[in-house]
């Protein structure tokens, strides 16, 4: 037994590989909460003393587990070549969070506390499912097309991960565009930098001296910021009572719920290609890490849930083992109750290390694609319509608010030109929309038309509760409309297009052949 304890110590070289490359994924996301917090009316100082410090403890709280469980699996079985789960930030719920749920309540009340009481309790509510799907997620997935659980995830990472900040380096091409094409080009192409430097260690470096340049030549001008001084933030707990009671997250469930679902079988499919590695951990306190270190985030005011990261085989390519789990977690920890987010951002601009958001957000909109029946594609594509809504809805708004009117006065006008009402619609609820009408398509391409019926039944019980598609338009801007009958128009027309998909699945066993296998076109064929 002693023998196989000592098969695999706890640091091995290829951990400080994996060190670097996991440390340098996680910056880019501690950076992006403090340069999107500030549309939430979040200080630098509040970003920094109260956001922060939570998201440190569930950093370093599940990277310590993940790396014991690696050292765990590697006493048991005598093996030399177990890797821990990569685990951190979870970076398309920053986005969803910020721009539908905490944004949102701030442009409403204008409040900082109530956007981030709003956020907080988002947080609590997604580490409670995570926390309960670790011992029930097996039914949904099953029940579930790939289609639908990938699309809302590519829909976010296209309309928020990639458009924005693609817009963003092309505002800024001095400071942006030559460190995307160097992260490109070793990203793309999987090409290893000499002594193995990590590529967003050299873009981020890549960054800072060009800024420093073209602002030396007056070429550049770096946005004032005000960066609190470099200090110990230890974490402190929030009064959860109150922010459960009184916060305004309630009307955002049907954003929260899906999400956190989302999460977790997005969690539940990195263990699998872990396992498929080689390294089988154990399903249950995997998800279940994952849940708690949510939920210790949010109760000590982090309104970001943690999860597993995809990336599991890269870091087993470089030989990583258990200890850059543990070191990344312990530097993204002091890194985060220190003040460091804010300096680095002083320094580098957030264009410059943009184009890494932009990779992340890229590959999940290929995954979807890449990892469903070909067939279904058609039913990915349909499911991002629901996001990009939100997002162009949000687009509008900012320009009539920026430009001194509202929406509200603003939507009678646009007439047949720009259907916006139809575009609030769609957005409500963006993430059930997607998941509905994605399942609901790809068991239509299956010819499965009872299963899409169901998805369809569904869909109208949303619509009468209000989770999607409800709405009222106010001088204030889209508001949440939950209650019985909330949307009673698209309730009666979803009860009906189950109906008529009954109808088919009747009409298809009749035991005659109701259709025909026709080749799809391409256009290279007109």
């Amino acid at each position: 037994m002693s023998a196989a304890r000592s098969v695999q110590p706890w640091f091995i070289p290829g951990d400080f590989d994996g060190f670097f490359a996991l440390f340098f994924s996680s910056v880019p996301d501690l950076l992006l909460v403090a340069t999107l917090a500030p549309l939430c009316g979040f200080a630098p100082s509040f970003v920094e003393q109260r956001i922060l410090p939570g998201v440190a403890l569930s950093i370093a709280g599940g990277n310590i587990f993940y790396a014991w469980q690696a050292q765990r699996l590697a006493r048991r079985t005598g093996r030399t070549d177990v890797t821990a789960i990569p685990f951190g930030i979870n970076l398309p719920t920053i986005f969803a969070y910020v721009f539908l749920i905490m944004l949102p309540v701030y442009q409403a009340t204008h409040d900082s506390h109530l956007a981030w009481e709003a956020g907080v309790f988002a947080s609590f509510v997604s580490g409670l499912v995570q926390t309960a799907g670790a011992f029930c997620t097996g039914w949904l997935r099953r029940h579930t097309p790939r289609a639908a659980l990938l699309c809302p995830l590519a829909g976010i990472a296209l309309a928020y991960l990639c458009l924005g900040f693609i817009f963003g380096i092309f505002e800024k091409p001095g400071v942006a565009l030559f460190p995307a094409v160097l992260l490109l080009a070793t990203y793309a192409s999987r090409m290893r930098l000499p002594f193995r430097v990590p590529a967003a260690l050299v873009c981020l470096i890549a960054g800072a001296i060009l800024a420093a340049l073209l602002g030396h030549f007056h070429l550049y001008v770096a946005p004032a910021t005000i960066a609190p001084p470099i200090g110990l933030h230890l974490p402190h707990a929030v009064n959860l009572y109150e922010f459960l009671v009184h916060s305004g997250g309630w009307h955002y469930l049907s954003i929260i719920l899906p999400m956190s679902l989302l999460d977790t079988l997005v969690s539940l499919q990195i263990l699998e290609s872990v396992k498929l590695m080689g390294d089988d951990y154990p399903t249950m306190p995997s998800l279940l890490t994952n849940g708690l270190a949510t939920l210790v985030a949010s109760c000590f005011g982090s309104p970001f849930p943690t999860t597993l990261y995809f990336g599991h085989k890269a870091y087993k390519e470089i030989g990583a083992g258990a200890g850059y789990s543990l070191l990344s977690g312990l530097t993204v920890a002091i890194v985060c109750m220190t003040g460091l987010v804010s300096t680095v951002l002083r320094f580098v601009p957030i264009e410059a290390v943009g184009v890494i958001i932009v990779w992340f957000g890229l590959v999940m909109v290929a995954q979807a694609f890449q990892d469903v029946t070909p067939s279904h594609c058609i039913a990915v594509t349909f499911g991002l319509f629901p996001m990009l809504a939100a997002w162009a809805l949000g687009l509008i708004t900012l320009a009539l608010t920026k430009s001194g009117t509202t929406l509200f006065a603003v939507a009678p006008k646009f007439g047949a030109e720009l259907p916006v009402y139809g575009m609030i619609a769609l957005s409500q609820g963006a993430v059930l929309v997607s998941m509905l009408w994605a399942a609901t398509l790809a068991w239509i391409l299956d010819r499965k038309f009872l299963p899409a019926a169901v998805w369809m039944g569904v869909a109208a019980v949303f619509s009468c509760a209000g989770l999607i598609h409800a709405y009222s338009l106010t001088a204030e801007g889209v508001a949440n409309k939950l209650g019985w009958f909330a949307a009673p128009s698209f309730a009666v027309g979803y009860a009906a297009a189950a109906g008529v998909l009954v109808g088919c699945h009747v009409y298809a066993k009749k035991g005659r052949r109701p259709w025909v296998d026709v080749p799809v076109r391409s256009l290279s064929q007109d």
